[in-house]
């Protein structure tokens, strides 16, 4: 899964994130904090932060340097504290984890402590594993990697789980159910027998079975993991194709797509340029506005001072020799009216800034055009 850093988040503040969460599980995320090191929470109870959709919980963890979120049934915890502090816990085979806190309208926040079961931690040292700290139990305990778990990906073809593996199964939340999508999606689509580590890198970079899948539905097929890597790397998705494809772009190349996100052209600003009048832009002719600066808001700051009708042709000479609308306004304000956009390119091009007309008005230069104060810069003025 991709990361995110947290610092310090009010509990309201924490909550707006944790809606999109429910649909895509997080990870633990390391956030450094000056002076601290690798802590866990020293015995210390942790802060949490939930949200409640269609029968799922989203919870987020808080140790003194990370945060965890992570996703569970909400049947696994019985009956939750509502509109009145209270008391609920969840008990897997490698430990427990009780709350305290209160849930309003589906929300809901406050305090936890972890204890991990010594006897399956002593287990899983038996069978080779170590770094075995209680952080690490955590991961493991809301991943629900228990006894049973190993014996899963036996039957799927791992029964030798190296350390690394086992720590980034844990961390990466590679769940059953993570783990069965990834496998029916490679038995399905031909990608063959998959390393466990491949399995976390593509949950690392946050290119789940369902991200795969709905790029074939979308009609792009017979592309790599690795692909698929660098795909989900540079932010394309099906859902992203299928907004510029309705734009009228029909044969959009994922190639192509993966160009215009890199380039940042989103279906947003396709749309805004088709409803100002400009229409029939090409995806490349997109890509080049963008690569220029020429943005919905510009041409329309413009077209707010009273220049209308302007080609996307000259908004990009435009913005190419720096004239905006705030440089004409500060032109304007210090009596220039009715400037034109060939005058304001000139003294662009020139060096006239509304600075620099104010720096000799304040010597004492009372110039009366803007052409003598493009004749003052360029005779060297500048004090």
């Amino acid at each position: 899964m991709k990361k995110t850093i947290f610092g310090a988040l009010a509990t309201a503040a924490m909550l707006s994130l944790c809606g999109p969460a429910i649909s895509q599980q997080n990870v633990k995320v390391k956030v450094k904090v000056e002076g601290v090191h690798n802590r866990w929470n020293n015995n210390a109870p942790g802060s949490w932060d939930a949200v409640i959709k269609d029968n799922e919980i989203n919870i987020q963890f808080y140790g003194e340097d990370w945060t965890d979120g992570r996703n569970f049934s909400v049947a696994e915890f019985g009956t939750l504290p509502v509109d009145k502090v209270g008391e609920f816990s969840l008990t897997r085979e490698s430990g427990k984890a009780t709350f305290k806190g209160v849930f309003q309208d589906h929300w809901g926040h406050g305090t936890y402590q972890f204890t991990e079961n010594a006897a399956f931690k002593s287990w899983l040292a038996q069978k080779g594993y170590t770094g075995l700290n209680e952080e690490l139990m955590f991961s493991v305990f809301t991943t629900d990697i228990n006894k049973g778990y190993f014996d899963f990906l036996k039957d799927n073809g791992y029964e030798a789980i190296k350390n690394d593996q086992f720590k980034g199964l844990a961390e990466q939340d590679m769940n059953r159910k993570v783990m069965q999508d990834y496998f029916n999606l490679f038995k399905a689509e031909g990608y063959g027998h998959q390393t466990l580590s491949k399995i976390i890198e593509l949950r690392e970079h946050g290119v789940s079975a369902k991200y795969i899948a709905e790029l074939h539905e979308a009609g792009y097929k017979g592309f790599s993991l690795d692909r698929a890597l660098e795909l989900c790397d540079h932010g394309v998705s099906a859902r992203y194709i299928a907004e510029i494809k309705k734009l009228g772009y029909p044969n959009l190349t994922l190639e192509k797509a993966e160009e215009l996100v890199d380039h940042g052209v989103s279906s947003d600003y396709i749309e805004k340029l088709n409803k100002m009048g400009y229409t029939g832009v090409t995806v490349d002719r997109a890509e080049e506005l963008v690569d220029h600066g020429v943005s919905a808001n510009y041409i329309s700051s413009l077209q707010e001072l009273g220049y209308k009708n302007i080609s996307l042709e000259r908004a990009q000479n435009l913005v190419d020799h720096g004239v905006s609308a705030n440089f004409i306004r500060g032109i304007e304000d210090l009596g220039f009216k009715d400037l034109s956009l060939e005058k304001a390119e000139e003294l662009c091009d020139h060096g006239v800034t509304v600075n620099f007309i104010k720096k000799a008005r304040a010597k004492g230069m009372q110039l009366h055009t803007l052409d003598d104060y493009i004749k003052l810069q360029d005779t060297g003025f500048n004090d």
